[in-house]
């Protein structure tokens, strides 16, 4: 990993979630002021602030150079989310009470009909309204975090591919991305995942990269989990970006552990394999993407015959426009890395995914002419720990001629 560009990312990060407990923090603080309540409801979010945002500031910094327990790392992250990312949705609420407020002030300066009365009426009516409103956000963070981080949903994908031979019509692959072992508190969460992922009685199961944060000691607890994960055909994967994050010792660590628990890692590669006297042929390249260049796809197609089917395990969706789609063939290409942006809201027909503002291919089945690309939202996190609006996936495609 690069550190002087963590540090520097993760100073601006401070910085914005600075601002964000500041402003909060004031609004809040004349809020109690203004309604005569108890000095604490004010000094007490002050000092929670101060605390967590050093603790995040501790953990982070531990875990690049000293290490820290996973645990304790976890339970930080959990507090920070709960305590910090609500204020990305109540500051705006803020700014518009407080625009608001100017609003009404300026109407009362100017107009020639000026009531008091009215105008107190108006701003307690906004400043309650606010403050209502903001408790929303608390409520779908806490949600996230306790149900829908460990909601594992089986997304169902029939896939038809032009080429297909009908002795393959009906093969059911699962695909499993992103497990980020590290970001789970306990194992419990990836046993449950491996135990749904065997009741689909896959004929293959393929993993498409990120399978711990940034250590192979990640990956320990729940090695026999890993292990346990039956395909009648086979398992397959590939590697994501973090699986680099740490040095070539871990790096080989990993790589050793990922082989050994049966989860074949097809590093810039393929396999060719024969089902009911037809073949498949399933590619996987090293990951390439966000400033990683590992992956090789011209090896990786070495000696493909074009004429067969083949499915490309590639981490990063964003290569399939790049360099996939039309430059090699790849019929169906397997992707993860997006998490589905881990946070969406959907009401009334309306739904905002930030993740669509960054990828192009963020979630879902993607087609262009005979070339087709499905990004799976993955099963662990990245960061906090919770995923609002976007439940983990377990992808069960059954390929369709």
């Amino acid at each position: 990993m690069d550190i002087t560009r963590f540090i520097i990312f993760f100073s601006i990060l401070s910085i914005i979630f600075i601002v964000l407990e500041v402003y909060t923090l004031f609004n809040w603080r004349k809020f109690v002021h203004k309604h005569s309540l108890n000095r604490l409801y004010s000094t007490i979010p002050k000092y929670v602030s101060i605390i967590l945002l050093a603790a995040s500031t501790i953990s982070m910094f531990s875990s690049l150079f000293v290490g820290v327990n996973e645990k304790l790392r976890y339970i930080t992250m959990f507090f920070i989310a709960l305590w910090i990312l609500p204020k990305i949705a109540i500051v705006p609420i803020l700014l518009i009470k407080d625009i608001s407020r100017l609003f009404l002030a300026l109407v009362r300066k100017f107009s020639s009909k000026k009531s008091d009365n009215i105008d107190k009426g108006r701003r307690k009516l906004v400043e309650s309204s606010a403050w209502t409103v903001a408790s929303l956000p608390f409520i779908m963070v806490s949600k996230g975090l306790f149900s829908t981080t460990h909601d594992f949903t089986v997304r169902n994908a029939d896939i038809q591919l032009p080429s297909l031979p009908k002795a393959l019509d009906g093969l059911r692959i699962v695909q499993l991305s992103d497990l980020h072992l590290g970001s789970f508190y306990d194992y419990s969460s990836f046993q449950e995942v491996r135990r749904i992922t065997n009741s689909l009685n896959p004929d293959i199961i393929v993993i498409t990269g990120d399978f711990v944060n940034n250590k192979p000691s990640e990956l320990k607890g729940n090695y026999k989990d890993l292990a346990s994960l039956k395909a009648d055909i086979g398992i397959f994967s590939c590697l994501g970006n973090h699986d680099h994050y740490m040095n070539d010792y871990d790096h080989n660590t990993l790589v050793k552990t990922i082989n050994n628990s049966g989860a074949n890692l097809l590093i810039n590669r393929n396999e060719r394999l024969i089902i009911n006297n037809m073949p498949l042929n399933l590619v996987g390249i090293d990951n390439l993407g966000m400033r990683q260049n590992f992956g090789d796809l011209r090896k990786a197609f070495e000696n493909v015959d074009p004429n067969e089917i083949s499915i490309l395990l590639c981490h990063d969706p964003t290569n399939w426009d790049k360099n996939i789609r039309n430059k090699y063939p790849a019929d169906l290409t397997l992707s993860g890395h997006t998490h589905g942006g881990q946070v969406a809201w959907e009401f009334n027909g309306f739904e905002f995914k930030p993740a669509k503002f960054v990828y192009k291919q963020s979630e879902g089945l993607y087609k262009n002419g005979e070339n087709q690309l499905y990004v799976n939202r993955g099963i662990g996190t990245v960061g906090p720990p919770l995923r609002i609006g976007v439940k983990p996936e377990i992808t069960n495609i059954v390929l369709k001629s």
